[in-house]
């Protein structure tokens, strides 16, 4: 009893010090959660590969760049007023050169007031008419189109805090607005993206291809979920109370949906079954790291993470020569590898699968980690090897973890959300810069545009 207690307890001791050790290297904790020690190892990796690239700064044949001269608006012309040698008066003395320097500097903002004046007419069968003011002359005294969209830029783009926002519109361009103004301001912006949040939806829809991914988020006192749903030109980000099936199927894009889901192998995407499916690489390259961490393993982990990195080159280089498919000999070479060393890994694994309870015995902490990450890769083959068979599937998920990366960089900034509507407000938004920002248009014209004229629109034939 003595013994099996202390192999029991051995066991959970080996667990703990795992999970110590996890990091974003290893598993699929966020780099934001990393120790100080693993960031200081990261930066030195990356200053070791920066250095074997080339130094920093001009390289050699390199043409130099600077700022060009412009039109000037202004020339200021000095004179000197005396001889620097012998100090005689030189105010008749002959121009025999001159020294140019340009400055370029903002001029003193300030906002424009301007006054829209409607007549009132009585006609002569004694009707009185008044003129049409314009939609921005809402109110009797009220900030205009243009504040409106640098301060929803500020917030929703740059994630400056609302205090710090209202701060610098009075110091920068003497505005003083209200931080109650700031939040309402973001709730008519999302009110009038209805037709593009509408559009997005159903192009989305329409993607052979889109990438699904949450995060989480603070909203008052209540966790809630960022989802996202993305392609290379359009991005979605919804904000719920869940984060399975029931918040992917209220967002609306997956249920019936017949494209390819590229996602990390989160079950409840597998659950719309009407779709294709593909796991991120990414993700499985970090926990055959962590796999790998025990010595029985170093072996079959490494060769299936090299297995991993070639289908990923195989895909990239038939997507770039226009092949929607990898080659077949090529791709059943990769598929053959794959399958062989999870074969390896199997052997290497008591039989049978391990005993439903934790420390039971039979199983040690590393092989029911390394029997559940080979049998998750076993049954998902097609997932994992999707790219071999469309190439326009992507072997990581990188596109949907860049959507929300913004996300914790504004939790990290402006602090959680006070309110469910404001975390929606935010998710409209950001959806709405993001998917301009992916079609190269400037953000500040299209929060412009949805102060006036309504939100822009994604092109219809826009695709992953």
């Amino acid at each position: 009893m003595l013994r099996a207690e202390n192999e029991s307890l051995r066991d959970r001791v080996t667990r703990l010090e795992t999970e110590l050790a996890k990091d974003s290297t290893n598993s699929s904790r966020p780099p934001s959660r990393d120790g100080v020690e693993v960031r200081k190892k990261r930066a030195e990796r990356r200053a070791d590969v920066r250095k074997q690239k080339r130094a920093q700064g001009k390289q050699p044949g390199a043409p130099g760049a600077t700022l060009e001269r412009r039109r000037p608006d202004t020339i200021l012309e000095y004179q000197p007023a005396c001889c620097g040698g012998c100090g005689a008066d030189l105010a008749d003395a002959a121009v025999v050169g001159e020294v140019v320097r340009q400055v370029i500097d903002l001029p003193p903002v300030e906002p424009a007031v301007i006054d829209h004046v409607a007549y009132r007419r009585r006609c002569a069968c004694g009707v009185e008419t008044v003129a049409d003011l314009p939609p921005a002359a809402k109110a009797p005294v009220c900030w205009g189109p243009e504040m409106r969209a640098f301060a929803v830029y500020l917030l929703v783009r740059q994630h400056l805090p609302v205090a710090r926002t209202a701060e610098l519109l009075a110091d920068l361009l003497g505005a003083p607005v209200s931080t109650g103004w700031l939040c309402q301001i973001q709730q008519e912006a999302s009110g009038r993206l209805a037709p593009f949040i509408t559009e997005l939806k159903r192009q989305l829809k329409a993607s052979p291809v889109v990438h699904a991914d949450e995060t989480g988020t603070q909203v008052g006192v209540t966790k809630h979920w960022m989802h996202t749903l993305t392609t290379n030109l359009l991005t979605l980000i919804a904000v719920h109370p869940k984060r399975g099936v029931e918040a992917v199927t209220d967002i609306g894009i997956l249920p019936g949906y017949t494209g390819t889901v590229v996602h990390d192998g989160y079950s409840s995407y597998e659950v719309f079954d009407q779709a294709t499916h593909a796991q991120c690489g990414a993700h499985l390259l970090r926990h055959l790291d962590d796999v790998g961490a025990a010595v029985a393993f170093e072996l079959w982990t490494s060769q299936l993470a090299r297995v991993l990195l070639d289908a990923k080159v195989a895909a990239e280089t038939a997507a770039a020569a226009g092949h929607r498919v990898v080659d077949a000999d090529i791709a059943a070479a990769i598929t053959s590898r794959y399958r062989s060393t999870l074969d390896v890994a199997f052997a290497l694994l008591p039989p049978g699968p391990p005993p439903p309870r934790r420390h039971s015995g039979g199983y040690s902490t590393a092989q029911r980690k390394a029997w559940n990450l080979a049998t998750r890769m076993r049954r998902d083959t097609d997932a994992v090897l999707r790219c071999l068979t469309d190439t326009r599937v992507s072997s990581d998920n990188n596109v949907a973890e860049r959507a929300l990366r913004m996300v914790k960089l504004h939790d990290k900034i402006s602090g959680c959300f006070h309110s469910l509507a404001g975390a929606e407000a935010f998710a409209d938004i950001r959806s709405y810069l993001q998917t301009a920002d992916h079609h190269n248009r400037n953000l500040l014209g299209v929060l412009r545009d949805l102060f006036t004229v309504g939100p822009w629109l994604p092109p219809a034939a826009a695709s992953p």
